[in-house]
């Protein structure tokens, strides 16, 4: 907002307090109150009235995006003070004139205030016309009392009409008449109108689309009042009340529907957290419904595969009779398409009250646009987490087969040259023995030793780059077998009904025996368990011991190595080493059958199927 926006609103309210405080002050001085009610209750309700308008305008201001409203109602204020300084101007006859003729323009801006409920702007064409029948109606009694009113001295104390081209005593009193009852003609028409529409109407519509049927019953009941007086010259005594009560009834309730519905639209975005987790349609309907009080509200969701909207069940709206199609709507119904970059999102069919805030509208598609987007993306993020387990799965399965393949070529090519060696020596040296080559014989036996030791290192190499146990045996017979190897007691108790499929099984492989070297090298333990159990599809192992405890996971170590292993292929791993208690490791492990192509397997079965032909050959 600029300065000079600020400036002329500050200007317009200071002139409408201003002018009200001043008139009754003035009136209060002079004594001089014409024929309006005299008394200082009258003078604070006359204020009051007018510090309403005023407040009630600052507020719309702030709070309506349509400027308009704001204005009519400081405008409707200071238009207000004119019946007040009409009696203290009837020495000029060039003021008292023009203020009377103005005197009830408040009423006009005031029914176009309520016309204009509750975006500032006549939204129907009977508003329009009701809007230029009552302009022209005041037009024709502003030109007459101000051409034509010439009241005697004796009725009114004033100077002549310095603008009477016609003068007539009466003219004051047929254009009062007629102004009134065609004012109450129109005010009961409008309120017929919107009472009619508010019993008839939904919910939402008589709780948005208009909420001051009170504020209007009491001032037709009060124009009608004051009709009245003025025909009759009908003193109405405490009655006298009831019409500025009921007309400054009307900017709050303005004001308080419109606060209404933006407590509606901050529900609205309570939507999102309905949706957080994901996008459930029925539930995303009736929150919606029940947040905007429109238990008829429907929401139509695009299916872009089929190219339609259906409904929350799968239902094609082509098959639901009365439902909204889009550029359609049925009778007090409207309906909001929700679009996004890359296309309908939904359609949703609404009172059409609701369509009166432009804003509520615009918070309920942000609301949806928000959650689909977050549903959206959250399902894009869960498809590349899955993607990235798929590859890093497929990554382990890869190093799993070129260890195969390495130890059997290990196991067929090095290892089963060096035994074919080995026999080669043994002959060798048995002839040299023969031949009584005592020297010769001791370089052969001393050549057998050192083949012996590097057949033995290979075998302990080819075991750490896939135990063969595992291919010719099973599970725990592995893990027996590391038992044996470790340099702690071990009990192993393997409770699987079957086979693991292979990854899962080297992967517990190498991480028991990870575990049982750090409770060997690291825990000072005097024994360790080993406990594999199957429950349904995981494999759940757990490795303990009885040593100081006190192991962490630390960056390069072995138990991030673990870690790393486990949850390479989808699983997880726990630690618990309290000091001095000793340490627990839990491995919950999915079985997850390995993704191999045809060569891969095959690869596999062959490597299944070879012998360990240098395990019969001395040590």
């Amino acid at each position: 907002m600029n300065a000079a926006r600020v400036w002329l609103r500050a200007l317009a309210v200071t002139a409408a307090v201003a002018s009200n405080v001043l008139a009754q002050l003035a009136s209060a001085m002079t004594g001089d109150y014409g024929p309006r009610p005299q008394g200082i209750g009258w003078a604070i309700v006359f204020v009051a009235v007018a510090i309403v308008y005023v407040v009630c305008g600052v507020v719309a201001w702030r709070i309506v995006r349509n400027p308009v409203p704001g204005w009519l109602m400081v405008g409707a204020a200071l238009f207000w003070s004119a019946g007040a300084w009409y009696p203290l101007a009837r020495g000029a006859g060039g003021a008292w004139p023009l203020l009377a003729a103005v005197t009830d323009f408040w009423a006009v801006l005031v029914g176009v205030l309520v016309l204009c409920y509750p975006t500032g702007r006549l939204s129907s064409r009977f508003d329009r016309v009701v809007v230029i029948t009552l302009g022209i109606a005041f037009l024709l009694r502003f030109l007459g009392v101000l051409l034509a009113s010439s009241p005697t001295a004796a009725d009114c104390g004033c100077v002549p009409n310095a603008y009477a081209v016609m003068p007539s005593a009466d003219a004051d009193y047929w254009f009062g008449v007629g102004w009134r009852l065609a004012g109450l003609g129109l005010m009961l028409t409008v309120a017929a109108r919107l009472a009619v529409r508010w019993f008839t109407s939904s919910l939402p519509a008589r709780r948005v689309s208009f909420v001051m049927p009170l504020a209007l019953v009491l001032w037709c009941y009060g124009t009608v009042q004051d009709s009245v007086s003025f025909t009759l010259g009908w003193e109405s005594g405490w009655l006298q009340f009831v019409p500025p009560v009921a007309i400054a009834l009307i900017p709050p309730a303005f004001v308080g529907g419109v606060l209404y519905a933006r407590g509606l639209r901050s529900r609205v975005a309570d939507l999102v957290i309905v949706a957080r987790d994901k996008v459930d349609r029925a539930l995303w309907e009736s929150s919606l419904a029940r947040t905007l009080h429109d238990s008829s509200l429907r929401v139509f969701w695009w299916d872009e595969r089929a190219g339609r909207y259906e409904t929350s069940d799968g239902t094609p709206i082509e098959d639901l009779r009365g439902a909204a199609r889009p550029g359609r709507t049925r009778p007090g119904r409207s309906t909001l398409p929700i679009d996004s970059a890359d296309g309908p999102i939904a359609l949703i069919e609404h009172d059409v009250a609701l369509g009166q805030d432009d804003r509520l509208l615009d918070a309920v598609s942000s609301a949806l646009l928000l959650s689909v987007d977050n549903d959206r993306l959250r399902g894009r993020l869960e498809q590349t987490i899955q993607e990235l387990r798929e590859s890093r799965l497929r990554i382990v399965e890869e190093g799993y087969l070129a260890r195969r393949r390495l130890e059997r070529d290990l196991h067929d090519g090095s290892q089963q040259q060096l035994v074919s060696l080995a026999i080669s020596l043994r002959i060798a040296t048995a002839k040299a023995e023969a031949a009584g080559n005592t020297e010769v014989t001791r370089d052969l036996e001393r050549a057998s030793a050192q083949l012996a030791d590097a057949l033995r290192e290979l075998r302990e190499l080819a075991r750490g780059i896939h135990p063969t146990v595992l291919t010719d045996g099973d599970l725990q017979s592995a893990l027996e077998e590391l038992a044996q190897r470790a340099h702690t007691p071990v009990e192993v108790r393997v409770d699987t009904d079957g086979r693991l499929p292979s990854v899962v099984e080297e992967t517990i492989y190498f991480c028991v025996s990870e575990c049982l070297t750090n409770a060997a090298k690291h825990a000072e333990a005097a024994s360790c368990s080993v406990t594999v159990e199957r429950s349904g599809d995981t494999v759940s192992v757990v490795v303990t011991d009885d040593g100081r405890g006190g192991a962490r996971v630390e960056p390069g170590g072995g138990l991030e190595g673990v870690r790393d292993r486990v949850e390479a292929v989808g699983g997880r791993a726990r630690f618990a080493s309290p000091d001095g208690a000793g340490t627990r490791i839990e491995l919950v492990i999915p079985l997850v059958a390995p993704q191999q192509d045809e060569s891969g397997q095959a690869e596999a079965d062959a490597a299944g199927a070879d012998a360990e032909a240098a395990e019969a050959e001395p040590r």
